[in-house]
């Protein structure tokens, strides 16, 4: 019976140290929890600071994991380089990654830290060339020392870095004094989304040709409005393009 009931008690003890370890696991106040923020809209002819240092140390580089999403639209002009002229910066977090692209190709450049002599290191991930006059949802996802680059829905480059990029302060930059063209619907994650999530993003924040919503609505200066209106071919008239881009125009010129 003694031996009995030690084996009880013992088998007991473990239960409860067991339970005791699970719980203070999952509790534990050190484990990151999902977090993501909003890059405000804007026009990419200068440069403009989305995310301050302090959110990009903690959202994109606090973690081993991070993604970055926002829909750009590109416009050629005699701002665009040559293809023997340096690449355009696009979007860049200073002294830690940039995505820049040229008449041919894009690439993103990642400073890496030499854990092993403590020396910087410049690694390159070559892209292809960014479409110009359409709007794409440019994603870069990163899993420790593994990123991947999104145009849309698809895994146009991805690459294994040898060593893990530079924990810097720095912000989070887009545009620049010679890139033209416009972003919307940007967003951080201090986690990596899956290609599903990626593909629900998309089709739930853009249309059929990947257009996100933007504030494209402007008004025809009637000039009867001065007047009463005497029932004529102006009156009624909203000729106002609708947010949606999948709606039809409701205007006398349709």
């Amino acid at each position: 019976m003694e031996i009995t009931a030690a084996y009880y008690i013992g088998f007991i003890l473990i239960v409860v140290i067991l339970v005791y370890v699970i719980v203070v696991f999952s509790k534990n106040p050190n484990k990151p929890t999902k977090a993501s923020f909003t890059i405000p809209n804007g026009t990419l002819e200068e440069k403009k600071i989305v995310l301050d240092s302090n959110l990009v140390r903690t959202i994109l580089l606090g973690n081993s994991d991070s993604t970055i999403l926002v829909y750009v639209f590109l416009q050629p002009s005699d701002k665009t380089p040559r293809t023997d002229q340096m690449p355009n910066t696009l979007l860049q977090i200073p002294g830690v990654l940039q995505f820049n692209y040229g008449g041919v190709n894009s690439e993103l450049v990642v400073n890496t830290i030499n854990t092993a002599n403590n020396q910087t290191v410049e690694e390159r991930i070559e892209i292809p060339a960014i479409p110009m006059q359409k709007w794409i949802q440019l994603g870069i996802l990163r899993e420790g020392r593994r990123f991947d680059i999104m145009y849309n829905n698809k895994i146009i480059a991805s690459k294994r870095l040898a060593y893990m990029p530079v924990y810097a302060t720095a912000s989070l930059e887009m545009g620049g004094s010679q890139v033209r063209g416009t972003f919307s619907e940007g967003r951080v994650y201090n986690y990596r989304l899956s290609l599903k999530d990626v593909q629900k993003e998309l089709s739930s924040t853009s249309d059929t040709r990947h257009k996100p919503p933007t504030d494209t609505s402007f008004n025809i200066v009637n000039p009867f409005t001065m007047f009463s209106c005497p029932g004529g071919f102006f009156c009624g008239a909203d000729a106002r393009q609708p947010k949606n881009a999948l709606q039809e125009w409701q205007t006398p010129y349709a």
